[in-house]
């Protein structure tokens, strides 16, 4: 074989492994901005000032690892509608190149986002006490019905066991006793 044939082999393997790869779904919880189905785009204040946007893809191809639970307990994209309300946004890609998955409206709320530091988690009760970044300890129990964004992807909480000492952030449903969403952090 010549370099030519060579490279042209390397290229058309490296592209097929791509094609095939499976994508990662992470999540992000905020309030809906705007919702433009003519630009298939979806604005989500994430808070801290922080607007994110996210491509909506009706007819992409892509295989999305992504749990049939989650995707059973949200809507689809192209038909979430619900501007003001307040989100958990499930997507794949990076940086400006994100695109939607499926949509879960938590409601109006009001929500809490806390981010601090493990100091117990019970895994017989689910019971989790953080440290905030203020110092002020915070008491929860998390359920089945959390959904958990780590670096493997986004899950239920049935099985996620945080342990002392880890960085994570919380979305909490009215006080800090309801778990919505908890990201594990860097």
């Amino acid at each position: 074989m010549n370099g030519n044939m060579i490279r042209s082999a390397v290229v058309i393997l490296a592209s097929s492994a791509m094609a095939s790869a499976q994508m990662t779904v992470h999540a992000v919880t905020g309030a809906v901005k705007t919702v433009t189905p003519h630009n298939l785009s979806v604005l989500v204040d994430a808070g801290s000032g922080s607007t994110s946007k996210f491509d909506i893809a009706p007819s992409a191809n892509v295989t999305a690892e992504f749990s049939r639970d989650l995707r059973a307990d949200s809507t689809a994209p192209e038909r979430f509608q619900k501007v003001g309300d307040f989100a958990l946004v499930y997507y794949y890609g990076y940086g400006e190149q994100r695109t939607l998955v499926a949509v879960k409206d938590l409601g109006p709320g009001p929500f809490t986002k806390i981010q601090g530091t493990v100091i117990t988690f019970d895994k017989h009760s689910r019971a989790l006490t953080l440290q905030d970044d203020a110092g002020k300890q915070v008491s929860m129990s998390l359920n089945d019905q959390v959904v958990v964004d780590t670096d493997t992807g986004v899950g239920n909480g049935r099985k996620f066991a945080p342990r002392k000492g880890d960085r994570i952030l919380v979305t909490c449903i009215g006080s800090p006793a309801t778990v919505a969403f908890l990201r594990e952090l860097q």
